[in-house]
């Protein structure tokens, strides 16, 4: 047998938690009076049974106390009987009234129906299923029958008896007469743990048809009596969301994007919001993975620190840097980002890329706390050189050098500009020697050394004008 998946899991608890006050609904069948229990009947169907003695009811309600003292109804005034629960005498008793002499067809039936919900109350289920199966091999209500056969498909759904479970679905679906939309999308869930896909596809989607049929039936009863509409029951959240756990099953993409977009209109939980991304992402559809992530932080739905970041890294992939940054630096005010070396590189990449080079110079130089790595020194540099800020440029790049900067051909050549701009000649000639070190950068140090050779010689010759 199939073990729950992540996805389904919680659909199938909802299942299990749905069937325990049913169940007792079915149970109750059996402690009307019988005067009760034959008018109810008299509405819903016309089967005839046996009358029910006073004396087996009077004994039935008497089982009934002893199971559970406090399911009889008192009138006003009647003092609850003072009675302690002892569900084994209460058996007892029902299988000494199974064995008089003249009891009928539909007191032996109530007689296994009160013997269930003891052996239920005990948790002996292989009981109480023989005890439910017995009620329904007598003469019985239609009413009864339809409890009874409630019980049994939610018992051996709880049994992960999926076969027998759903045997049990389709024998109360015929005899009802309509489908139930909840009913049905237990039989889905039923047929997903049987790994049986497609048919569990075909319930689930029968769901939504049966919503919509009593949507449109209950406005035209509307309209008929001439009064207002009323608002059409919603689809349930677990109704819609186990056709995406099937589809994806089926490698359906198409359809789990589908399901997922729809859902998401009424449901908006984060947990779709990021299905529906990474589908999107599966179909490579980049801008629409980035708007379904982006949409889940707009809503709040982002809490972790590894959620936020990868958001600003796919916005600064995608070219939008600025709201990179913005999402980074929120999470950092927030202190749902750590401010430590990573994320203030990324901060930093943010801002340059978004041209916004005052908070950029900010986050390298936090970097650079951080961490005296020689590229934190460098980016610094070339923020602070990008502003014409080039004497505190000249300082980061030289600390740049100092710690063992990745690529210390490209930071002596800007080193050599920043230098230049400010007009040390000297030192801005050694730093384009030691660029010219490297073959790549070569010809290009040596064009500004033949320019800073030029431009001395013009300030000298004008020196010496100047001077005589």
């Amino acid at each position: 047998m199939k073990k729950l998946s992540v996805n389904i899991g919680f659909l199938v608890a909802l299942c299990v938690l749905w069937s325990a006050p049913v169940m007792m609904t079915g149970l109750s069948q059996g402690f009307m009076s019988t005067g009760t229990v034959q008018a109810a009947d008299k509405k819903k169907e016309t089967r005839r049974v046996p009358a029910m003695r006073e004396r087996t009811y009077k004994t039935l309600s008497e089982a009934q106390i002893l199971i559970d003292p406090d399911s009889i109804p008192l009138a006003e005034g009647e003092v609850k009987p003072d009675v302690v629960a002892d569900p084994r005498k209460a058996i007892e008793i029902l299988k000494d009234l199974m064995e008089r002499r003249g009891v009928n067809s539909y007191e032996l039936a109530q007689i296994w129906n009160t013997l269930a919900f003891a052996y239920y109350t005990l948790e002996d289920i292989p009981s109480t299923l023989k005890a439910y199966e017995m009620v329904l091999k007598q003469e019985i209500t239609e009413a009864l029958e339809l409890s009874t056969l409630r019980s049994l498909f939610q018992l051996y759904y709880s049994k992960e008896d999926y076969r027998k479970a759903i045997g049990y679905m389709d024998r109360w679906e015929e005899l009802r007469g309509s489908p139930d939309a909840g009913v049905t999308f237990i039989r889905a869930t039923a047929y997903y743990q049987l790994e049986e896909f497609k048919n569990a596809l075909k319930e689930a989607l029968a769901v939504e048809k049966i919503v919509a049929l009593e949507c449109e039936q209950s406005k035209a009863a509307a309209i008929a009596a001439q009064t207002a509409v009323p608002e059409c029951r919603p689809m349930k959240e677990n109704w819609w969301y186990i056709q995406v756990v099937i589809y994806n099953e089926l490698k359906d993409y198409d359809n789990v994007i589908n399901v997922l977009e729809r859902l998401i209109a009424v449901y908006p939980k984060k947990q779709y919001w990021m299905h529906l991304a990474g589908m999107y992402s599966e179909k490579g559809w980049d801008d629409k993975s980035l708007s379904a992530y982006y949409a889940a932080y707009s809503q709040g739905m982002l809490v972790k620190e590894s959620e936020v970041v990868m958001l600003a890294q796919r916005l600064l992939n995608a070219e939008v840097p600025y709201e990179a940054a913005v999402v980074l630096e929120k999470g950092i005010k927030a202190k749902l980002v750590k401010k430590d070396e990573k994320n203030m590189k990324l901060l930093g990449t943010s801002y340059t890329m978004s041209q916004d080079m005052g908070k950029a110079i900010e986050a390298w130089r936090e970097a650079a706390k951080i961490s005296e790595e020689g590229d934190n020194y460098y980016r610094l540099a070339q923020a602070l050189a990008n502003e014409d800020r080039h004497k505190e440029a000249i300082v980061a790049y030289e600390k740049a050098l100092d710690n063992d900067v990745k690529n210390e051909s490209n930071a002596h050549f800007w080193l050599g500009i920043s230098q230049m701009q400010l007009e040390r000649w000297d030192s801005a000639s050694k730093s384009f020697r030691e660029a010219a070190k490297d073959k790549d950068m070569e010809k290009s140090a040596k064009r500004y050394l033949k320019y800073i050779a030029g431009e001395k010689y013009r300030q000298e010759e004008l020196r010496k004008m100047l001077e005589a």
